[in-house]
């Protein structure tokens, strides 16, 4: 096959190779670039693999229980229709393979309750001072003795000696507004539909077990050499290793789909990622290194020039 055949080639001249060498390691700060310059390259060999990648792109849909303040006014309550399920309710996508939240109240779903918090009363008992209007005065901390006197029954003079003081927190009220109804004491009680967009990724790297790590397939990129996009995607005809990931990161975003979660769009693609093992000598001693994908990055787990780097 064709793309069986573009593993086989080199992508990179062994001058390519070894400037691409002699740039990587002039930016290590712990390395000499001494040997990279005079090395000489003794062979090229290509390693070429295949990185499968999809998009699943999926919307979620789930209701929560929702309130604000009562104000007055007309209530959109079951009476006056049905109400919609949650994936009745129309609104208006992001594009394709983004991510957004979006949170949409639900038609016909409002109804007045009083305030739970405040018992339909508009206040909240005083947190601080549990409502009795008074706390611990902070002179004295709830002795009633003046510690500044040296007559030990001198009486506080923040307290008066009854070791309590008026409430700070609510003026000495014994409550507060409450926030949750805004002191109305009614709610406007209504389901919320949360919708979630997501873009699944899945990625699939062709391991050819060279010693190279894969995850440094991440920093570049490769030779595009097909790409679909359809609502649900089935794997592709390619080399067996490349067909057997495709299927595995189909089947796993098939798994993550419940039924508050539906598959919008799905896409994907194959590229076949240069990689080339470079061999050299230097001072008898035989020495390695990798140049991968369009960008010519460089790995290098051993070089005869590095001071301190275990791993380059």
């Amino acid at each position: 096959m064709v793309f069986q055949a573009e593993e086989s080639i080199l992508y990179i001249s062994v001058d390519e190779a070894k400037d691409a060498f002699v740039q990587f390691m002039s930016s290590k700060c712990c390395s000499r670039s001494v040997p990279a310059e005079q090395l000489e390259v003794q062979s090229l060999t290509a390693l070429n693999t295949y990185r499968y990648q999809l998009q699943t792109f999926t919307e979620s849909r789930s209701t929560l229980p929702a309130s604000e303040p009562y104000r007055g006014g007309f209530v959109d309550s079951p009476e006056v229709a049905v109400p919609p399920g949650p994936w009745d309710v129309a609104v208006t996508p992001p594009p394709l393979f983004t991510d957004c939240e979006m949170h949409v109240p639900v038609p016909h779903t409002y109804r007045v309750q009083g305030c739970p918090c405040c018992a339909g009363t508009g206040r909240a008992p005083c947190s601080h001072c549990g409502g009795s209007a008074k706390s611990t005065c902070v002179f004295c901390g709830g002795s009633g003795r003046d510690s500044h006197s040296y007559d030990t029954y001198s009486s506080c003079p923040g307290c008066g000696g009854s070791g309590r003081m008026r409430c700070v927190f609510c003026h000495g009220k014994g409550w507060v507004p409450c926030a949750r109804c805004d002191m109305k004491g009614l709610l406007l009680c209504h389901s919320e539909l949360t919708i979630t967009w997501r873009n699944r990724l899945a990625e699939y790297v062709v391991d050819k077990n060279q010693g190279f790590p894969l995850s440094r397939f991440q920093e570049v990129t490769g030779k595009q050499l097909f790409s679909d996009e359809d609502y649900l995607l089935r794997p592709l005809a390619f080399p067996l290793p490349v067909l057997r990931g495709a299927e595995s990161c189909l089947a796993l975003h098939q798994m993550q789909v419940s039924g508050e979660t539906r598959i919008l769009r799905q896409k994907h693609a194959v590229e076949l990622i240069p990689l080339t093992k470079a061999e050299y000598d230097w001072k008898g001693k035989g020495y390695s290194f990798y140049v991968f994908g369009n960008e010519k990055q460089v790995y290098a787990e051993d070089y005869p020039g590095k001071c301190c780097c275990a791993i380059l």
